[in-house]
Formats: C-alpha cells, structure tokens, sequence
C-alpha cells in the first residue's frame, strides 16, 4: 500500500483516499486524520480516532481510567467521539455505520448524533458510559439530537466529519455549543472538498 501522508499519530494510504472519490463509504483512517486536524482548531476540544473510541468501547471502564488519566479530559469543553456498530476488539472495518458522540460540558449532555437516525444508539450509549467514568460524572445526561441525515447507504463517515467540522466552528464563533448547526445540508462537493484539505496537508 502507497502511503500518501502521515500526519500526527495517523496515517493516511491511497486506498484511503480513494474512498472519498467515488460513492462509497471512507475509511476509518480517513475520518482519523479529520480528528487530528480537528484537534488542532481550538484547544478547548477534543476529539479521540475511531480506533481509540472501539478500544473504549470494548475495554472494560476499571482499565480505562489508567489508560487515559494524563489526558485530563476534564478540562475539555466539548468532545467528539467517532462511534462504530463493529463488536470486534481489534477492529472496526466489521462494522457498517459511523455516527458521532459529542459531549458538551456546558450542558452536563452527550449528544448523539447519528445521519441514519437511531442506528447507532446501543453503540452509541456503550460509549457514551465508559466515557461518563472517563470523566468521572456519572450525572452526564444522553440525548439523541435531530440531525440532517444521509440519502444514501454510505455516507455517514462523511456525516461524522461534516458534523463535528460544523460544531467546532460554531463553537470558535459563538463561544457555544449551536445544536442548530448540524440540519445544515451537506454540500453536494463535500467529498471534493475533504480532498483538497488532504491535498493541502499534502504540501504542509
């Protein structure tokens, strides 16, 4: 496999790019790499890879607290969680929807926010409670919110990243988590665009 960039702790190869072009669903390191880059926008956000979160979901919530004690997430004022329906403990490429979990501090909630509906909803709240022990709030509230949702079968990692994208900078700007933000329509040239950030870090 031809790797086309590495950036952070991911790594993004050409068969990973080639998801974004055509209609069909993105690779897990695709969306990877958008959380990376996410991380970087605003440092009172957080946003874990999809790998991490199906080690959440699959670690039992005792081991997980000494996996993830320096990352003080505490301290975050929102944080994304990229969720997939796989049950394998090493992998998530079994399973076949993504959806996001976003938790808000000033809401006490974590949204879920899912482009097909409630398909996701048993995955989403399995990682919804380990990440209530991560932060140590066992009073942190689960919400499903109305969200735009997909037309197709494959779309939902775009979805995950349009979303989160959407949320991060309405929260730049307004100081706030803005619910109002995710009925926005995809753009008809999203995939077209998510290519040209990679592109971009291409020549960073």
């Amino acid at each position: 496999m031809a790797m086309v960039i590495s950036y952070g702790d991911s790594v993004l190869y050409q068969c990973d790019v080639q998801t974004l072009c055509g209609p069909e669903y993105i690779t897990d390191n695709v969306i990877s790499i958008f959380m990376e880059l996410f991380n970087e926008k605003c440092n009172r956000i957080y946003c874990f890879s999809p790998s991490v979160v199906q080690l959440i979901k699959m670690s039992q919530a005792t081991e997980l607290k000494e996996m993830f004690e320096g990352l003080e997430l505490h301290n975050y004022e929102i944080i994304f969680c990229p969720v997939n329906d796989s049950i394998s403990s090493t992998s998530h490429v079994s399973g076949q929807h993504w959806s996001l979990l976003c938790y808000v501090k000033d809401h006490g909630k974590i949204f879920h926010l899912d482009s097909a509906k409630s398909f996701n909803d048993s995955d989403a709240k399995g990682v919804a409670s380990k990440l209530k022990s991560l932060l140590r709030k066992s009073d942190i509230q689960f919400e499903t919110l109305q969200c735009r949702q997909q037309s197709n079968g494959y779309d939902c990692g775009i979805y995950v990243i349009f979303f989160a994208e959407k949320v991060i900078d309405r929260y730049i700007h307004l100081s706030k988590f803005d619910a109002k933000c995710i009925q926005t329509p995809l753009p008809a040239l999203h995939r077209s665009y998510l290519l040209s950030k990679i592109e971009g870090l291409k020549n960073t």
